[in-house]
């Protein structure tokens, strides 16, 4: 079936088992990531309510089957990142609907960042604004005009 070629989810999600805690800005520990269990889970459960093929439901499955064992793991894997590996399982490209499915969660995906890309400045002004010499040249003449009474 192919099995032995394609990742193991256990094996994806201790890729990153290495990285130090999250702090939040006051330096205390943020709650642990999403581990590849729950982030299937979410994928599982976004197929559905697009309404995906049953046969895309079923490879979720699969890999929720294979994930039970990294259920209480503190190891943190990006949605995305769960998203791009199934869509490299042989069942995603031997199957247009499958392929088609989880490429629609993609987009989705890449929609949001473009969104919160969006909040963000278009540039930082970075040029230096010199003040002309005629503000210096009123200041100072403020300065002698406090000075005389």
């Amino acid at each position: 079936m192919g099995d032995e070629s394609q990742y193991d989810v256990a094996r994806v999600a201790a890729a990153g088992a290495g990285l130090p805690a999250r702090r939040d800005a006051d330096g205390g520990r943020r709650e642990p990531g999403v581990n590849a269990y729950e982030q299937l889970l979410v994928i599982r459960d976004r197929l559905e309510q697009n309404g995906a093929n049953e046969a895309s439901i079923d490879l979720v499955d699969k890999y929720l089957d294979r994930a039970e064992s990294e259920r209480n793991s503190a190891t943190s894997v990006a949605q995305v990142m769960m998203l791009r590996h199934l869509l490299r399982a042989r069942e995603a490209l031997d199957n247009d609907a499958v392929y088609n499915d989880l490429q629609e969660l993609m987009s989705e995906h890449d929609a949001r960042k473009v969104a919160e890309d969006d909040v963000r400045p278009a540039y930082v002004d970075t040029e230096r604004h010199p003040r002309p010499r005629s503000y210096y040249k009123a200041l100072k003449e403020k300065e002698q005009q406090q000075k005389k009474p």
